[in-house]
C-alpha cells in the first residue's frame, strides 16, 4: 500500500534512470518530520515530469476503473466522485491500486528564496533558495542520520533568524520532486497509469445543466446581498459548478459581472472558483461589448445571436466629429459580417 503522504518512502535508481535523471541528490524537506525530496537542477526533466502528470493519454472513462486524485485539487473531491460515480468508477487514496490519476494546475509550482512550501505540494521549483541542517534538533538528526543537506523554508527555518543559520546555498534553479511525483511519472511513462483530466470527467456527467436567462436570474436571486439567506446561497454554489455555457456566449458575457460581484460568497467552495476560472468570469467581466466579440472570436466561440446583440451595444460607443462638414455610414467590417447573417 502506498503512503498517502507524497513525499513520504525513498525512490530507486532504477525509477531515476528509467525517467531520465543523471543528477538527482537527495536532501531533506521539514515536515512533522524530515523527509527525502529528490532535487535536479534539470529544467528539461522537469518539464518531462509534468507532462507526463498533466497529460491526458485517454477520454474513455469505460477503459478505466478506478482514480487517484493528485493532492491538492481545485475540484472538491465530493464532485470528482459524484461524476465518477455516473460511470460506475470508484476513488482510491492509494495510487498503487489505481488506473489513473486525475491531475490539475496545483501540483506544481515555483517559489524562491525562503518560502511556504504546502506539504502535500507533489513537485516544485525553488529559486534562488538555501540549504541548513544544523539549526534544529530534527533536522542535525536527519543529516547526522543521511548526510543529507535540509532545504530552508519557513517550516524548517522555525524561530530561526537566517543571518545566525550555517546557510549555504542550493542550486539557483532546484527543481524538487516528491517520491509520488516520481513513482506516479514512471507508471504513466510506462503504460500502467493513464492520465485523465478534470474536464474530461466533468464534461461527461449528467449532471450539467444548459445555461439559460432564467436560470441566470435564479443565480442572482440566490445571491441577493439584500435578501439571500446562508441556504440561498448554498444552493447556488451547488448550481452555479454544474452550468454548461457551450454555445451561449452571449449569456455567459451577460452574466459575468454578476457572478464577479458575487463571487466572494464561495471563497471557500472549490467548485464555484474552479468554474469561474474556467469560464473567465473575472476577465470577461471587464470587458466592454467589443472586446467581448474580440474575445469569443478568437477562442472560435462568436456566432450570430452572440455578435448581433453585442454589436447594438457597441454601436451605442461610436463617436464621430465634424458633423456640421461630413456624413458618415458605419458599417460592420468584412471580416464580422457573416455573423449579421442569421444562421438556420
Amino acid at each position: 500500500m502506498a503512503s498517502k503522504n507524497v513525499h513520504d518512502g525513498s525512490i530507486t535508481a532504477e525509477t531515476l534512470d528509467y525517467l531520465g535523471f543523471t543528477d538527482m541528490v537527495t536532501v531533506g524537506f521539514v515536515t512533522s518530520e524530515v523527509l527525502d525530496v529528490h532535487l535536479s537542477e534539470s529544467q528539461t526533466q522537469w518539464d518531462i515530469i509534468k507532462d507526463l502528470l498533466k497529460t491526458e493519454t485517454t477520454s474513455d472513462l469505460t477503459t478505466v476503473k478506478r482514480a487517484f486524485v493528485l493532492p491538492m485539487h481545485n475540484v472538491s473531491t465530493d464532485r470528482l466522485k459524484a461524476s465518477l460515480k455516473e460511470h460506475k468508477i470508484s476513488v482510491t487514496n492509494d495510487y498503487e491500486k489505481a488506473d489513473f490519476i486525475i491531475p490539475h494546475t496545483n501540483f506544481y509550482d515555483s517559489y524562491s528564496n525562503i518560502p511556504t512550501i504546502p506539504q502535500t505540494k507533489m513537485m516544485f521549483k525553488l529559486s534562488n533558495g538555501y540549504y541548513c541542517h544544523d539549526h534544529r534538533p530534527l533536522t542535525e538528526d536527519y543529516h547526522d542520520r543521511t548526510g543529507n543537506d535540509v532545504i530552508i523554508e519557513s517550516r524548517s527555518q522555525d524561530n530561526n533568524y537566517q543571518h545566525n543559520m550555517n546557510y549555504e546555498s542550493a542550486p539557483f534553479d532546484s527543481f524538487v520532486f516528491s517520491k509520488m511525483s516520481l513513482e506516479l511519472a514512471s507508471l504513466v511513462q510506462n503504460g500502467e497509469m493513464q492520465v485523465i483530466g478534470t474536464d474530461t470527467i466533468l464534461n461527461q456527467s449528467a449532471n450539467r445543466i444548459p445555461i439559460t436567462e432564467q436560470l441566470i436570474e435564479d443565480i442572482r436571486k440566490m445571491c441577493d446581498v439584500y435578501s439571500a439567506t446562508d441556504d440561498d446561497i448554498a444552493m447556488a454554489g451547488k448550481i452555479i459548478p454544474t452550468i454548461d455555457p457551450t454555445g451561449e456566449p452571449y449569456l455567459l458575457y451577460t452574466s459575468a459581472s454578476m457572478l464577479e460581484n458575487v463571487s466572494y460568497k464561495f471563497n471557500r467552495n472549490k467548485d464555484v472558483m474552479y468554474w469561474m476560472d474556467k469560464h473567465d468570469i473575472y476577465n470577461l467581466s471587464r470587458k466592454n461589448a467589443e472586446e467581448a466579440i474580440k474575445y469569443f472570436d478568437e477562442k472560435g466561440e462568436l456566432d450570430s445571436r452572440c455578435f448581433k446583440s453585442l454589436e447594438v451595444k457597441c454601436r451605442e460607443q461610436i463617436q464621430i466629429n465634424n458633423r456640421e462638414l461630413y456624413t458618415f455610414k458605419v458599417q460592420v467590417k468584412p471580416e464580422y459580417r457573416k455573423y449579421m447573417v442569421e444562421v438556420e
